[in-house]
């Protein structure tokens, strides 16, 4: 998942829900966080067995789009991470 490293993706934002409660770690958390939280709790829930975002702390500048530097958070939601799990469920699956 790209995100644009901006002012506005790094800024916290407010959670407000009239129906249903927000997870803590969403309160005051900005776009980025909330991009790579979710990410995390998707592989931690095994819900996906990988996902990714591309990313200064979690983000990649506009420039990215030309020249394709970007910048990882940690390594569980890391692209080489994310690309070695798909190449392995691709290898399963020709092996069948």
């Amino acid at each position: 998942m790209p995100v644009e490293d901006a002012a506005a993706s790094r800024r916290p934002v407010r959670a407000v829900s009239r129906y249903s409660s927000t997870f803590p770690e969403f309160l005051e958390a900005s776009y980025i966080e909330r991009y790579h939280l979710l990410c995390k709790r998707l592989i931690q829930e095994q819900l996906y067995t990988a996902a990714s975002t591309l990313s200064s702390t979690l983000s990649s500048p506009r420039t990215a789009i030309k020249d394709g530097m970007f910048n990882t958070n940690e390594d569980m939601t890391s692209l080489s991470t994310f690309v070695t799990t798909f190449a392995g469920h691709i290898a399963a699956a020709s092996a069948r």
